[in-house]
């Protein structure tokens, strides 16, 4: 029958042929696409604002004195790269033969509703925002609102919710990106804007791991509302077990972009339009080599910074870590009683092989005889003894 495999016969097993059917992995549904190798990567775009005084020589009739307005954007990327074993979140040993049941539960959705809930990455997200607004404007609304798990629908209604690809131009105002600072004194270098972000979402790291608090305990309690029980057996007769238990942590490679650089002249009554660096020449000649200067110490677009140290966000889920003890439990008669009852067991097991062994060798013996022609009985039947 086509579409199907025959195993074969083997007289040394003592296996029969089976036929099994060989079916196409996607004759039933549309197969998959292939699962994509690489990293998870979440985007966070910023943007700085810098106004740099710009002043001329009045006395030559150059200009009078203006500023100049740069804003540059930058991209945070998180990249996803491994996973980590957290912080300890609980310990229990089990003597031979002891049995334990724990209650693994979350707080978080204790404390939350449905409609307040969100996943770890959306916590992150919601906190990164809230501590960036804090950081560049001292406005704690928002990290309040997180911290006491509110929604935040009535502060994005435009968007439906957070807008993971700008959260920090996110604005009520209309697509406007907010401005980290507008005076003379900010660092638009790509090295302090990274390590500036790679500090902040350290803290949101913090914070979430915070709030999304898991609790394991040996007991049950009862103004718990959802908890998962697990039970832990030792079957060992001889050795303990302890489980260490602790948090599983995405680990996460941050890199920061500039993504976009644009000035804008003010002097007088006159305003240009927003610029790139490679606009300067639609400027009056009288500007360019003032704002020449000034774009020097301004990053160019496509400088990549990547960070050394790595980032550590905490997930709803604790792995189990058993490690057996290294010392025997029991008194030291019981304990060679044990090991001599492994011993017997073992040589049983080698007993029962050297048997089937045999049992093979005969097998081919037979079929050798057969093969000759020889169709005398395999086995020599005893002698008897006739009795005068």
């Amino acid at each position: 029958m086509p579409g199907t495999t025959t195993q074969a016969f083997d007289p040394t097993d003592g296996t029969t042929p089976v036929t099994l059917p060989t079916q196409d992995p996607c004759c039933q549904s549309p197969c998959d696409p292939p699962w994509r190798i690489g990293p998870s990567c979440t985007t966070f775009t910023e943007t700085k604002t810098s106004t740099v005084p710009l002043v001329g020589k009045v006395a030559t009739g150059d200009f009078g004195r203006g500023v100049v307005t740069i804003n540059v954007t930058y991209t945070h990327t998180l990249c996803l790269t491994a996973k980590q074993r957290g912080g300890l979140a609980y310990t229990l040993t089990l003597l031979p033969g002891e049995k334990m049941t724990l209650y693994h539960s979350d707080r978080y959705r204790r404390t939350t509703s449905e409609t307040e809930r969100y996943s770890v990455q959306t916590t992150f997200a919601q906190f990164v925002s809230a501590l960036y607004q804090q950081q560049n404007s001292n406005d704690s609304s928002q990290l309040i609102q997180v911290l006491n798990n509110q929604t935040q629908s009535a502060s994005a209604s435009g968007g439906g919710g957070f807008n993971f690809f700008d959260l920090f131009g996110a604005s009520a105002s209309g697509g406007a990106s907010s401005s980290s600072s507008s005076s003379t004194g900010v660092d638009l270098s790509t090295q302090t804007s990274a390590n500036q972000f790679l500090s902040l979402a350290q803290q949101a790291s913090q914070y979430t791991d915070l709030q999304r608090s898991i609790t394991i305990s040996s007991y049950e309690d009862s103004q718990t509302i959802s908890t998962t029980q697990r039970t832990l057996v030792n079957n060992n007769v001889c050795y303990a077990v302890t489980y260490f238990v602790r948090k599983v942590l995405d680990v996460y490679v941050s890199t920061t972009k500039v993504t976009a650089v644009t000035f804008q002249v003010t002097v007088d009554n006159y305003v240009s339009s927003v610029l790139t660096p490679a606009q300067i020449g639609l400027l009056p000649a009288q500007y360019q080599a003032a704002i020449t200067a000034i774009l020097k110490n301004v990053p160019t677009v496509g400088e990549v910074i990547e960070l050394p140290t790595v980032l550590t966000v905490p997930t709803d889920g604790v792995v189990y870590d058993p490690e057996l003890a290294h010392c025997c439990a029991q008194d030291p008669e019981l304990d060679e009683a044990n090991r001599i009852k492994l011993e017997r067991e073992q040589a049983e097991a080698q007993k029962i092989g050297l048997e089937i062994q045999l049992m093979t060798l005969e097998v081919q013996r037979r079929q050798a005889l057969l093969a000759a022609g020889t169709l005398t009985p395999f086995e020599t039947p005893p002698p008897t003894t006739v009795v005068a």
